[in-house]
């Protein structure tokens, strides 16, 4: 089960004392509060997007223009709100921990706002067509809801046994995920199978391949699945992949994660996750970032691509997720700066943040706060035309600001980039100029070109304030753990730099959960103010 999303569908039971103020929508987004979408002022297009306000307790839905109203409000925490293919209607389940009467499979109509709630010990949903389509939760036969509210059994041909659950709908059939046994396959490992509106029970082969499963979503013309997986080498230790499937098709894709400046700077190697999928035409917007609740989760740390044919295109940073529509629509779910502080219960819940919707002239939008999740229709993200890569994250060059966003004294910052222009032209006769005040060490490796070289990349960091001048890296005055909430959190400039130096994990007897890190000795330069305010190059630090 998936911890992560199960606490994100709790978080939303603890908050049922919120009040929902049912404001009016008359403009484009940006409400705290969206109105029901009836009486004056609430005139508004087809819905093309929906998005889950859990503190809220509501689903809200917006049209093309980025015109909302609230379309349902939420009496337990949502589990996987699903469009139907023709986007006439949206499906969910009550999670499980919040539900102590029983689950409800909730089924709305867009056009009425006619909500249907059926009681239902079921696992997963996905669209069977125009269907409803979820699995018992003893894992034998398939429950189907149509538009009139009408339920069908479909025995399945295979029963799968406990935990087993829909993960992605289709066109022509569902994509269920069933627990392989530990000793066969390693732990939290499931198989892929299909199962038709018969009950027909298919695997997607080879038969029996492991993945870990956390989430998974069909192509807008229902005939390939996409998911991401969550492989764990322990708590705060998992590492996410995409992987694509096709009905009726042996085998299964899994592309390797980019590995461009973006995802390098994120320091997302050992410890990965996928916090956003989306379909865009015949490709994926798909979103990696760091384990919310065990690292540091700056802005900068999410890192988005386009993956189409086997290929990462660069979006940008600062998403937790990112869907395209039709016309050049597009929404962001992006990363607060400052993330609201967790209480223990909330361990799993994700990042909360707005929802920035832009619509065909260009124009942005905030259509809501605090939103853990949002889906366009399988319409509006069928017609989304490929989007234009982003420029990758500057070169490096010298910081204007410290490793902890204090300004640099300028006098200091010009003596560094003089040293810095003098390495990259190989002017060994002006860093020696430069270096007369420097130890031995510093001035013997300034004959060689490594040595240049490693001096232009310690200069590409950020520096750090020292009692009288400044140090870089800035880590090696102050440490930081990857670890959120601590004292010494990376910032999103320690963890460029960390990855730019290579700076290894320290050997730490702290009592921080995180991996500390500090520069070795050779990876620290100095300079600071001398007599009368002049700007000195004193070798290396040691503090």
């Amino acid at each position: 089960m998936n911890r992560r999303a199960a606490w994100v569908r709790r978080a939303a039971a603890l908050v049922a004392g919120a009040a929902l103020l049912g404001a009016s929508c008359d403009g484009p987004g940006g409400r705290d509060d969206a109105s029901d979408g009836k009486g004056p002022g609430t005139a508004h297009g087809t819905a093309v997007l929906a998005f889950v306000r859990p503190h809220a307790q509501e689903i809200v839905l917006s049209d093309a223009a980025g015109r909302t109203w609230r379309g349902a409000r939420l009496s337990a925490a949502a589990d996987d709100v699903r469009w139907s293919p023709d986007g006439s209607a949206l499906a969910w389940i009550d999670d499980e921990n919040d539900s102590p009467d029983g689950r409800r499979l909730h089924r709305l109509d867009i056009a009425t706002s006619r909500e249907r709630t059926t009681p239902c010990p079921c696992r997963g949903v996905g669209f069977l067509g125009g269907d409803a389509a979820t699995l018992t939760t003893d894992g034998d036969a398939l429950l189907l809801f149509d538009a009139d509210g009408q339920v069908r059994r479909a025995p399945l041909s295979a029963p799968q046994g406990d935990y087993a659950k829909v993960a992605v709908g289709g066109r022509d059939a569902v994509t269920i995920a069933s627990p392989l046994p530990e000793e066969e396959a390693g732990r939290g490992q499931y198989q892929m199978l299909a199962a038709d509106r018969s009950g027909t029970v298919r695997p997607f082969l080879p038969a029996r391949t492991p993945t870990s499963f956390t989430e998974g979503l069909e192509s807008p013309d229902g005939r390939h699945v996409g998911w991401y997986s969550a492989d764990s080498g322990g708590a705060c230790w998992n590492v996410g992949n995409v992987l694509l499937a096709t009905y009726g098709e042996e085998g299964r894709k899994t592309p390797e994660r980019p590995a461009d400046a973006a995802m390098t700077r994120a320091l997302l190697e050992d410890r990965v996750t996928v916090t956003g999928l989306a379909w865009a035409g015949d490709g994926l917007a798909v979103t990696f970032g760091p384990n919310v609740g065990c690292q540091a989760v700056p802005p900068q740390r999410f890192v988005s691509y386009y993956l189409r044919d086997g290929k990462w295109s660069y979006l940008g940073s600062g998403m937790r997720a990112v869907g395209y529509g039709a016309q050049g629509r597009m929404a962001r779910l992006l990363v607060p700066e400052r993330p609201q502080k967790r209480k223990d219960e909330e361990y799993y819940l994700p990042l909360l943040g707005d929802l920035e919707f832009t619509d065909r002239s260009g124009k942005r939008h905030v259509l809501g706060s605090q939103v853990s999740a949002f889906v366009f229709t399988p319409a509006e993200s069928a017609k989304a035309a490929p989007p234009a890569p982003a420029a990758q994250p500057e070169q490096s060059r010298v910081a204007h600001m410290t490793d902890r966003a204090e300004p640099v004294p300028a006098h200091l910052r010009a003596l560094a980039q003089r040293i810095r222009d003098a390495a990259q032209n190989d002017d060994v006769t002006r860093l020696r100029a430069l270096c007369d005040h420097c130890d031995d060490e510093t001035r013997a490796a300034l004959r060689s070109a490594e040595g240049r070289r490693e001096l232009v990349q310690l200069l590409s960091s950020h520096p750090g304030l020292t009692e009288n001048g400044i140090v870089y890296p800035g880590l090696a005055a102050h440490r930081c753990v990857d670890e959120p909430a601590q004292d010494i959190t990376c910032t999103a400039a320690q963890l460029h730099d960390i990855a730019l130096l290579d700076i290894p994990v320290a050997d730490s007897t702290d009592t921080y959960q995180g991996q500390v890190y500090e520069p070795e000795f050779e990876q620290r330069l100095q300079l600071r103010t001398g007599s009368g305010g002049k700007a000195l190059w004193v070798g290396r630090y040691e503090p």
